[in-house]
């Protein structure tokens, strides 16, 4: 038993823990049919399951990595993830039960209860780090293990086991950058951002012709060189005893502001002013959220209304990738104001509240992280105009009772 699954931990080590069917390069013709691929990760999943229900976990690991290198297929990550936990390795168990957990709608229920009741276990023995590299296209290395998370992204997150670690990333003609982060056990943290430096031109040509260049020796590795590198090094981790690089404490809420546009319950035209938004994760896709948001809704030449807002929208989301559903409440207190040259001038205020939902789609921009957000809340009261004259208390204008918003803001990572 112990043999096998020493055998089960060396494969799964020399597998790369998100390898994803765009990191492989087609080595003959025949791959590049998209049916002879097909075929081919239908052969290995078969293969995988039969190896795994007959215990021999090596050769399952072996089948199911060969399968995601072809496609990336929540059902496969989840099985594997559970192979990984049953062999003890606990960061890249959770890493595959999380994706199959967020992707895999289509699994099974039976399945899917496994995959979600082995993540809920496993979960607490872990840290999640969440990652941000100043550049695209930079390499990330954790403790010496190249990450193939990064390959393509600059924002990412991955799950470590507790402990302190050290995050470097490399990209040609840059400095490295290096954060060192103390990971707790069930916990999240934020690494720094990770910002690369240009190295400066040398300052003047080398003097003598003769003398050996040391571009040989100094210059980075190519990328499958570091690949192949890291590979012997993931049994043995290795970490600098000598970084010197000073950790901030992780920032646990993100502020951002920005302008938003509200409509309905103030003036027949739109509203425009400033948002403040925070948001503080509670989990791995769950998180609350605050919008502080004052407007003004310029005077309308039919019917003379103008009014203007301040409210707050607390709510809780769910987020996936990009992409945040919320479920959202609002409250806060409203102006409504009437000026003709016929009626004296008109101007009260009221109190507002509703409930509602809404979406945030969510991008990097540079040194910025940028949110659009649109959303809409049912209120709870209709807000009328009436206006007195001659022949008594009319309704000039009265509002519809849903109002809408969309905003723009932007952090910075």
């Amino acid at each position: 038993m112990r043999l096998r699954f020493a055998r089960f931990v060396l494969v799964l080590l020399l597998v790369p823990r998100l390898a994803r069917a765009d990191d492989v390069p087609s080595s003959s013709p025949s791959t590049s049919s998209a049916a002879v691929r097909a075929a081919r990760f239908v052969e290995l999943s078969r293969k995988g399951d039969k190896a795994r229900a007959a215990g021999r976990l090596s050769e399952a690991v072996e089948a199911y990595s060969d399968a995601l290198q072809i496609r990336d297929d929540a059902r496969i990550r989840g099985r594997l993830g559970l192979i990984a936990l049953e062999g003890g390795a606990i960061a890249e168990a959770v890493q595959h039960l999380f994706l199959a957990f967020i992707d895999g709608h289509d699994i099974p229920p039976s399945e899917r209860r496994q995959i979600v009741a082995a993540f809920e276990r496993a979960r607490p023995q872990v840290c999640r780090l969440d990652i941000t590299v100043s550049h695209l296209g930079a390499e990330v290395w954790i403790d010496g293990d190249f990450e193939p998370a990064s390959i393509g992204r600059n924002d990412f997150y991955v799950f470590v086991k507790p402990g302190r670690h050290e995050i470097r990333a490399r990209l040609s003609g840059f400095k490295d950058a290096v954060q060192t982060v103390d990971a707790p056990k069930g916990g999240r943290e934020t690494v720094p951002l990770l910002e690369l430096q240009p190295i400066p031109p040398p300052s003047s040509p080398p003097t003598s012709a003769s003398s050996p260049t040391p571009s040989s020796s100094t210059a980075p590795p190519s990328a499958p060189a570091m690949r192949a590198a890291a590979i012997p090094q993931s049994a043995t981790p290795s970490r600098s005893p000598n970084s010197r690089s000073q950790v901030s404490p992780p920032r646990r809420w993100t502020p951002f502001v920005g302008t938003t546009v509200l409509y309905s319950a103030l003036s027949p035209l739109p509203a425009m002013g400033l948002v403040a938004s925070s948001e503080w994760p509670v989990g791995e896709v769950v998180s609350w959220r605050l919008d502080v948001r004052g407007a003004f809704s310029p005077r309308d030449k039919s019917t003379a209304v103008s009014g203007a807002l301040i409210g707050v929208w607390p709510g809780v989301c769910g987020t996936v990738r990009w992409f945040s559903g919320c479920l959202l409440a609002s409250g806060g207190a409203l102006n409504r104001s009437r000026v003709t040259p016929r009626t004296p001038p008109f101007s009260e205020w009221y109190r507002f509240g509703g409930l509602g939902a809404g979406g945030i789609a969510a991008m990097p921009l540079g040194p910025l992280k940028l949110r659009i957000a649109l959303d809409a809340v049912v209120l709870m009261d209709a807000y009328p105009l009436n206006i007195g004259g001659i022949r008594g208390a009319r309704t000039a204008w009265s509002s519809s009772q849903i109002m809408a918003g969309l905003s723009v803001m932007a952090a910075i990572r």
